[in-house]
């Protein structure tokens, strides 16, 4: 960050649709909201990595649903609906006219239930670690990731996914398994906070993802939003497999491979991807 400095910090909480939902504001200037991933994590998992961006922008991240600082839901009733609903609320709550996002993973899909809900209401989309237009890609990355993992990974896996379904492990252990295999390089993990995941939140979401997200038919409302796709050339989902997940459905849409880097290009080519978000924002 070069000492330079970065804008004034402010956090606080929103009411939205009777919930408090927690948002961090750093910096000035055109305003970028981040989408994070999970589903279940919070806004953490940007920092510090996109801190530098503050230097031109005004960056609001914020924790989805039942996510660290936000309130949870009494009846656990999460899903897509519900975080669209949720951040339109908060574009209102910021007096926002149009809105640019960047989405992370399952931000990704969140972003583009919002476009093709809002169109609109929607900038630019930056999206990085991309799954796809549809379920089908939610459901080919835990196969991708099977395809990558050790034997025994598999085993370790299947243990603590058996011990979950009993309450007796916590998504903690399952991450502990899992993680190695979102990087290009186990170097990195440690440059990554680490996040909690509300299993709940993962859970609800996930599976609402598996039997509902489809936007296939709704593409056209996406027309006129510029989008840019930053993919890693490692992710579980790589360049070439969300070409047809995604790309080959948004024809104006572009591609950025982000070499030697897996699914967490924040954390592991920030400064590649805050380079590559500052031209297309500005």
């Amino acid at each position: 960050m070069g000492g330079k400095n970065l804008g004034k910090v402010r956090q606080d909480f929103v009411q939205v649709k009777g919930r408090r939902i927690f948002i961090n504001i750093v910096g000035e200037g055109e305003v970028i909201i981040f989408l994070h991933g999970g589903p279940g994590s919070n806004h953490k998992f940007f920092l510090p990595h996109v801190l530098p961006l503050s230097e031109n922008f005004k960056l609001v991240l914020y924790d989805q649903s039942g996510c660290g600082k936000s309130d949870h839901l009494v009846n656990n009733d999460y899903s897509m609906e519900d975080e669209v609903e949720t951040l339109e609320m908060l574009r209102q709550k910021l007096k926002l006219d149009k809105l640019n996002l960047f989405g992370e993973s399952w931000g990704t899909i969140l972003a583009l239930l919002y476009a093709t809900t809002h169109p609109d209401k929607v900038n630019k989309l930056f999206l990085t670690a991309a799954i796809g237009i549809s379920s089908n890609g939610y459901k080919q990355f835990p196969k991708e990731l099977l395809k990558r993992m050790t034997i025994l990974d598999k085993i370790k896996l299947f243990i603590v996914d058996k011990k979950m379904k009993k309450g007796k492990a916590s998504m903690k252990e399952m991450l502990k398994v899992i993680d190695p295999y979102y990087v290009y390089s186990c170097d990195n993990l440690q440059k990554k906070d680490q996040t909690p995941i509300n299993s709940v939140v993962n859970n609800r979401i996930g599976t609402d993802i598996s039997n509902n997200y489809d936007l296939i038919p709704k593409v056209h409302a996406l027309s006129n939003i510029p989008i840019i796709v930053a993919q890693g050339s490692d992710d579980i989902i790589k360049p070439t497999k969300i070409k047809e997940l995604l790309l080959d459905y948004i024809p104006h849409a572009r591609l950025v491979e982000i070499e030697n880097s897996g699914h967490w290009t924040v954390v592991e080519k920030s400064s590649e991807l805050n380079r590559i978000a500052t031209e297309f924002f500005q």
